[in-house]
């Protein structure tokens, strides 16, 4: 009989019987037996086909099939095919849908009985009131570790606890699906657990106990897992020390001396928090030159990864970009530029001609990695994981130009997330990536962590993560990543905090084991009489924030609060003028448009909106971009924007103190904002 698994190229959906193998019907086990469950198991051994199966079982013993409802939610929207995909096993396909642009959710549910979204579409409906959980046969939440704090999953099951809580006689039965569950931000892996199931109303964690040599001889787990450990650049580093100066004369004259040393996070935080607190005091010239110091700072961290020519590149990107957008400079940044182009960028273009791959270290190790691989399988398939977008380009540049990997056939490309920031991709173009690395046009995947959760990738027998080290949950990923008899490696520097955060994650995985362990060993009495103490507590505090949160928004009357660009105080409009719709905060005051740049390009399209370009603030000396230029979509197209809140700030006059702040999202907003449908 045929079986099936996440990652098995060879499964053939059109065979009548898929058999369940033995560890995934013990996995099932629980769910089919009615109880709401979490299901953690390993990457690439058949979560998503186990979830169909349970969906299959409660689709059919439903009272009206034809009626049945179910959702099987994503963390990322690229997901909603892949998953559809994997359901074709056990429905006809006819039944099976995912949001396509112009579609509603209400619309589709009429006609298919599961539907693959993105968690944050079923959140908007939720909070429209398009739909009710009350609806839904089921929820499948894939990657479900995220059902905490404020991800969209746990707004999700925020809502249904409160149904919970309010007597609703029916609720959707609860599945998830996890590769590691993760030890929790106080490192109380047993109490997570507790958590994590009293937030997804779930009765027990099901993984593989009885089974676990049947998983074993169809989950491939890497060989090795390494740990590559390489000097820092040296402390006298000549291009290094050059930026280093460039910045203490720049403190010394505009924002004061840092504590912090230049190059690392905490000066990147450091020097944030100084530029929001000149934005506050409407400081324009310390706002700007705080502005140039991050970017400096920003080329340090790209300098100590990559090349000094990348180094270079994001400081070109940075003055050509503040160029462009301000049509005449204040006076200290006309004269820092001017200092940096006369006295110090050629002396550092210098330094990047004559530089070599063995002059830095994390580069010098990864060539070697890469070689030694290539020569012992000439058809090696790997991934390269980075921490930043920045990283990942200047990665597949150099694994593009380097003359020491031309002979080992390396067809490297790119794979960042969506967004509407610089340097992201749309879903097409990850698809397009997606299916040349299938289809082994490429075979050296290099990505940002979208590449470590969730989607579907042939199997690898090298993975790479580079200076990249997120917490448990991704080290435990990562590894499942390598599933082709494959090895693991990690390059850090020497004595940095990579090192000691990745000892950290092994240490918590062991704890992560361990607390299943002391799960498997409660009686099931014991366990939900935990996890119901530990929901009410939840229940209890969530009610508590959502009643702050009304009292917040009413801090302000939003007649009275200014709405101001962030970097030059110029005053937009009114908190009042300001509109909601979906996930976009627009303008409607007429006299905005005179008050911005709008700047058209490449059309990014999405389900209820296409972006258009962006937009930024007209004052001659300024050019802060505001957000993005937008469409909404409808029976005729209107034109909108959707403002970052980041790049405002705001004020009422009529306070005496704290009368101006900033926000890092919308939802901290203190005033009240109306809702607008173009």
């Amino acid at each position: 009989m045929p079986t099936a698994s996440d990652a098995s190229p060879d499964f053939n959906p059109d065979e009548e019987k898929h058999e369940l193998r033995d560890y995934q019907k013990e996995l099932a086990r629980p769910a089919l037996e009615g109880n709401n469950t979490i299901i953690c198991a390993p990457t690439g051994c058949g979560k998503t086909i186990t979830a169909a199966e349970i969906c299959k079982h409660h689709h059919d013993n439903h009272h009206d099939p034809k009626k049945f409802k179910a959702l099987f939610i994503v963390n990322i929207r690229h997901l909603t095919s892949q998953q559809r995909k994997a359901f074709e096993t056990h429905f006809d396909m006819r039944d099976l849908g995912a949001l396509k642009e112009m579609e509603t959710l209400e619309a589709v549910l009429q006609i298919k009985k599961v539907v693959m979204i993105t968690a944050q579409i079923l959140v908007n409906a939720l909070d429209r009131k398009d739909v009710e959980l009350s609806f839904f046969d089921m929820l499948i939440f894939d990657e479900c570790h995220h059902t905490t704090l404020n991800h969209p999953y746990n707004t999700i099951m925020r809502n249904y606890l409160l149904k919970k809580k309010e007597g609703s006689s029916r609720l959707p039965f609860i599945l998830g699906l996890s590769a590691s569950l993760g030890v929790g931000e106080d490192g109380d892996a047993a109490k997570h657990i507790v958590t994590l199931c009293a937030n997804m109303n779930a009765n027990c964690v099901s993984h593989v106990r009885e089974h676990l040599q049947d998983l074993e001889d169809h989950v491939r787990t890497p060989e090795d897992d390494k740990i590559c450990i390489v000097n820092p650049r040296p402390a006298n580093d000549k291009f290094r020390n050059i930026i280093v100066d460039i910045m203490n004369d720049l403190e010394a004259m505009h924002v004061g001396d840092s504590r912090h040393e230049k190059g690392t996070q905490e000066y990147e935080n450091w020097i944030i928090q100084r530029r929001m607190d000149a934005e506050k005091l409407h400081d324009r010239q310390e706002t700007v030159i705080a502005g140039y110091l991050l970017a400096f700072n920003n080329a340090l961290v790209l300098y100590d990864n990559t090349r000094a020519i990348d180094a270079i590149g994001l400081l070109d990107g940075y003055f050509n970009e503040k160029r462009s957008i301000a049509k005449e400079h204040i006076d200290p940044e006309a004269d820092l530029r001017e200092d940096y182009e006369d006295n110090h960028e050629s002396k550092l273009r210098d330094i990047a001609k004559k530089e070599t791959t063995n002059n830095c270290p994390m580069l010098k190790k990864l060539t070697e990695l890469l070689k030694m691989i290539f020569t012992k399988k000439h058809e090696s398939k790997g991934i390269i994981l980075c921490r930043t977008r920045q990283i990942v380009q200047s990665i597949t540049d150099f694994l593009k130009q380097e003359e020491a990997l031309k002979r080992y056939n390396i067809r490297p490309d790119y794979l960042v997330g969506q967004g509407k920031a610089e340097n992201t991709m749309n879903e097409t173009e990850q698809a397009k990536v997606l299916k040349r690395f299938k289809d082994e046009k490429i075979n050296i995947l290099v990505a940002t962590d979208i590449a470590q959760e969730g989607l579907d990738m042939p199997a690898c027998n090298v993975v790479i993560r580079y200076n990249f080290v997120s917490n448990e949950i991704g080290t435990v990923q990562s590894r499942g990543r390598a599933r082709a008899s494959g090895k693991c490696y990690l390059i850090v520097e020497r004595g940095s905090r990579n090192k000691k955060h990745e000892y950290g994650n092994r240490e918590k995985v062991i704890r992560m084991k361990e607390a299943l362990v002391q799960v498997d060993h409660k009686s099931n009495e014991e366990f939900n009489e935990e996890v119901r103490i530990r929901q009410n507590e939840l229940i209890k505090e969530y009610e508590d924030e959502l009643s702050k949160k009304k009292e917040t928004q009413m801090l302000d009357r939003a007649s009275d609060v200014e709405v101001l660009c962030k970097e030059c105080s110029q005053f937009f409009c009114y908190a009042s003028d300001l509109r909601e719709n979906g996930s976009n905060i627009t303008c409607v005051l007429p006299e905005f448009k005179e008050k911005i740049r709008e700047i058209k390009q490449g059309k990014q399209v999405y389900r209820t909106t296409d972006t258009i370009g962006y937009i930024k603030c007209a004052k001659y000396n300024c050019g802060q971009q505001l957000g993005i230029l937008i469409t909404y979509k409808g029976i005729t197209d209107v034109k909108g924007y959707g403002l970052k809140a980041q790049s405002l700030k705001f004020q009422n006059p009529k306070k005496v103190l704290n009368s101006t702040w900033t926000l890092k999202k919308w939802k901290k907003r203190t005033f009240k904002i109306e809702l607008w449908e173009p």
